[in-house]
């Protein structure tokens, strides 16, 4: 570390990522609108002995003891299945997590869109998988130049001729060439090539073009349903197949020549595992082949989406991943019988998959834990209704425990989120950068 270089950086972070860079992020103050004192710094908060009852609520928190579980948890697994992990960023966008990440390990980062991957870059990470096609003009141009960056490395999807003719193109002043993964989609969803024969020609004309370089395989079984009380499983283990098939086929022509390993990735946080298995099938091909999950959920688990898909849910692991993010709203009405409304909505929490769960009421310094009788049954911008049964009693001003769903629709939406130890005690905040 230079001397010029702050050394009061989150302990969340470790050593994934530039320090200098993340004291800098750490000691920039931003507005937060669950903070008693706005703006603040990531360090001003650390530093500022509050605790939960001081947060202007709503707010949403991060508990620390499950978060560094859930890093470490998963790091294990990923060792056990034989995978490397390129975590999805824009889940949290938030770079101590990021450093967190890749300081267990973590291959690369994984990012949706080349603004996310420029936040990467410039926060230090040396390896972002874009999981995207690249077509506009600016972006491929952001690309060509971060190639003339030996300590940083783009990779990018093609989907396309006409996509593969954009980014040759774009790259034809570029240091060295870029490496690309064909991405194998599901037809009627989103991206990708629906048909491994169509791709295994798209995967000739990549190895044909002087600027790119085929790497490996790419898909995403997000896009099937994301349950195991169904079909899903199957559907997802044999489009998988697909993407092992094509693999195979392209090695045997000789197409990943020019790369010094053969990168297959694919992965959300609800069937990684299916991912491991199936990749685990490719050994006895012409080079190295990295296998890479990109989960990004399991950094803070939930209450509903992951808890009913990840491998590691609770029933299905003795060592399950545990939800790391609540928010805590106040009862702001009890307006007629059996409804409440609570000071929290659209605004704050996820709403895309699941509504939220009620875990438990803090009232005079207890926290009474809820298993029923209290339902969210709608959002607005700023409100949560609640259904009450009569089996629980809620009290106007009383503070309400909601366990959230869909991690990536919360982050968004709070450029500062409060770290609790399990004491309630702040002991850091994560700075988000969407």
């Amino acid at each position: 570390m230079t001397s010029n270089e702050v050394h009061d950086v989150s302990p969340l972070a470790g050593a994934g990522l530039s320090r200098g860079r993340l004291a800098a992020l750490d000691a920039a103050p931003v507005v937060a609108r669950s903070l008693p004192t706005s703006p603040m710094s990531p360090a001003e908060v650390r530093a500022a002995g509050l605790a939960l009852a001081d947060l202007w609520l709503p707010a949403v928190t991060l508990d620390r003891d499950a978060l560094l579980h859930n890093l470490d948890r998963f790091r294990r697994w990923c060792a056990e299945q034989d995978a490397d992990l390129a975590p999805h960023g824009k889940t949290t966008m938030a770079p101590v997590l990021w450093a967190a990440q890749l300081d267990r390990g973590a291959w690369a980062l994984t990012a949706a869109t080349v603004a996310q991957a420029r936040v990467m870059r410039d926060h230090g990470a040396d390896q972002v998988i874009i999981a995207n096609e690249v077509t506009d003009p600016g972006q491929l141009a952001w690309l060509a130049e971060s190639l003339a960056d030996p300590a940083f490395t783009p990779y990018c999807l093609v989907d396309s001729e006409d996509g593969v003719r954009l980014l040759d193109q774009a790259l034809s002043g570029a240091p060295r060439p870029l490496p690309v993964l064909v991405e194998v989609g599901v037809p009627g969803r989103r991206a990708g090539v629906r048909d491994t024969g169509t791709a295994l020609s798209l995967a000739r004309t990549v190895a044909a073009c002087p600027h790119l370089v085929l790497a490996g395989v790419e898909g995403f079984e997000g896009v099937f349903p994301q349950r195991r009380d169904d079909d899903s499983p199957q559907r997802v283990s044999s489009w998988l197949d697909a993407l092992v098939a094509l693999t195979r086929s392209a090695d045997t022509e000789g197409l990943f020549a020019e790369a010094e390993e053969i990168v297959v990735t694919a992965g959300g946080s609800s069937f990684p595992d299916l991912v491991a298995e199936a990749f685990a099938r490719l050994d006895d091909t012409s080079r190295p082949v990295r296998r890479v999950v990109r989960s990004g959920c399991y950094l803070t688990h939930d209450d509903l989406m992951m808890e009913r898909a990840s491998p590691l849910r609770t029933g299905a692991d003795d060592d399950p991943l545990r939800p790391a993010l609540s928010c805590y709203a106040r009862v702001l009405s009890i307006p007629e019988p059996g409804r409440a409304l609570l000071g929290a909505g659209k605004r704050d929490v996820a709403y895309d998959i699941d509504l939220p769960v009620v875990r438990a009421v803090l009232r005079d310094g207890e926290r009474l834990p809820v298993s029923g009788g209290l339902r969210v049954v709608e959002l607005n911008d700023h409100h949560a209704f609640v259904d009450l049964d009569g089996s629980v009693r809620l009290e106007v001003g009383d503070v309400v425990e909601l366990g959230l769903s869909h991690p990536c629709t919360v982050f968004d939406k709070w450029p500062l989120i409060p770290v609790l130890d399990p004491d309630g005690r702040v002991v850091d905040a994560v700075r988000t950068l969407f």
